[in-house]
């Protein structure tokens, strides 16, 4: 198993030939040409019904839910969560029912009121699997309010934030908390550099985009990052140490050597 665990930090912009890009039967193409950084793309036109939010029934690593489901090719984290109670913070909808919801932790929903930060928090950016009529899927991402395009309904959709690209507002998304034009808080250490897991699209393509702590990013760096990848949306889900991948001998996490056990993932089927 190769695990990544590095700590020295090199930002490179440069998106150049990748020192490896391997696309196995799976469908899932891997690049890995910036060190610090992986970039798996899917094509959701031919695997798009094998994409999906995962939830456990409780806290447990990317590692734990790869290596006990056969039918995973690829497991990585998920949105946000109670480290401590393991209660979500984040939205998560698996075949058109909400199995997981900020309002199950009720610390946050008291505490959110108290500071007006709750309805920001609630419409945070989402990536969505929309399926239509006639049961044909699509992929989008946008904020959990955004009405949803006519004819179609979210099949799947799993919560994290900030949106990124091309939009990225960190106060309405309550990431970030402005006093007299200066900083009196932030979430998910978005204004420092830490590991990151992003999500993009661009035309029928997901991209899945790892920076592990050998290339630690702010969300800043990840918006200029993915304009440079002409992506047509991107948001992130949760990052710093939950920051986790699995997928064939590749085995991505934090500095802590461990694997952060966590709440819910994005899975991609066999």
């Amino acid at each position: 198993m190769k695990k990544i665990i590095i700590s020295a930090f090199i930002f490179l912009f440069a998106l150049s030939t990748p020192a490896f890009a391997k696309k196995s039967t799976d469908g899932i193409t891997m690049e890995h040409s910036i060190p610090g950084v992986y970039i798996f793309k899917m094509d959701t036109k031919k695997m798009g019904n094998k994409i999906k939010p995962h939830v456990a029934e409780k806290l447990t690593t990317t590692s734990d839910i790869y290596k006990n489901n056969e039918n995973f090719s690829l497991v990585v984290n998920g949105g946000f969560f109670d480290i401590l109670t393991g209660d979500a913070v984040s939205y998560v909808t698996i075949d058109g029912k909400t199995v997981e919801t900020p309002f199950s932790n009720m610390k946050l929903i008291q505490n959110a009121g108290k500071t007006n930060r709750l309805e920001a928090i609630l419409n945070r950016a989402e990536f969505r699997i929309l399926q239509d009529r006639k049961g044909e899927l699509s992929f989008d991402i946008d904020n959990h309010f955004a009405p949803v395009q006519e004819g179609k309904t979210i099949k799947h959709s799993i919560q994290g934030g900030p949106f990124i690209y091309p939009r990225m507002n960190l106060e309405k998304e309550s990431f970030v908390k402005k006093e007299n034009n200066k900083i009196t808080f932030q979430a998910a250490d978005v204004l420092k550099r830490r590991e990151r897991t992003v999500l993009g699209i661009k035309n029928e393509i997901l991209y899945l985009i790892i920076f592990t702590n050998q290339n630690k990013v702010t969300v800043n760096e990840i918006k200029d990052f993915c304009k440079k990848m002409k992506l047509d949306k991107a948001m992130a889900l949760d990052g710093g140490a939950s920051t986790s991948i699995n997928y064939k001998d590749v085995e991505i996490y934090s500095n802590t050597g461990l694997q952060r056990r966590v709440k819910s993932f994005i899975v991609v089927e066999k």
